[in-house]
């Protein structure tokens, strides 16, 4: 587990089964994926459940802004494949070790996603709502 298969995605290969993409360029680099995109990494995993640990620990750390202070370029920011390799070798390896130990760790952060998820929506119905209230009250007059 401790030695993980990274390349640069290539749409001409097949992508296996048990793998996550981490898109490299622009503002969201680091965030990863489990469809491929052209400019991301592919981290092939053992099995499901570590596809879905990494997913996981890759989101929170792209969510908090980690994957920031390794962009480089002035005009489209990019992470280095060999700089993905070091924070993942220094960074996540570590963090994986520490989940096994507390499982309870991906199901917290499943739940803080999930509540995220659902605190959105209900803004967004927020926001239709006032919009209707205009449409009905400022509008008719």
């Amino acid at each position: 587990m401790t030695n993980f298969k990274v390349r640069t995605y290539n749409s001409e290969k097949a992508t296996p089964e048990n793998a996550i993409f981490i898109l490299s360029r622009g503002h969201n680099a680091g965030k990863p994926l489990f469809e491929p995109c052209p400019n991301c990494f592919i981290l092939y995993c053992n099995d499901q459940e570590e596809r879905e640990n990494l997913y996981w620990t890759f989101f929170t750390l792209w969510k908090n802004g980690f994957f920031h202070p390794y962009l480089c370029g002035s005009v489209i920011e990019m992470l280095r494949l060999f700089e993905f390799k070091k924070i993942l070798q220094n960074f996540i390896v570590p963090s994986l070790a520490k989940m096994q130990e507390n499982a309870k760790i991906l199901s917290d952060i499943k739940a803080v996603y999930q509540l995220e998820q659902k605190f959105t929506e209900q803004l967004k119905q927020l926001n239709e709502l006032r919009s209707v209230l205009v449409r009905k009250y400022y509008f008719k007059i």
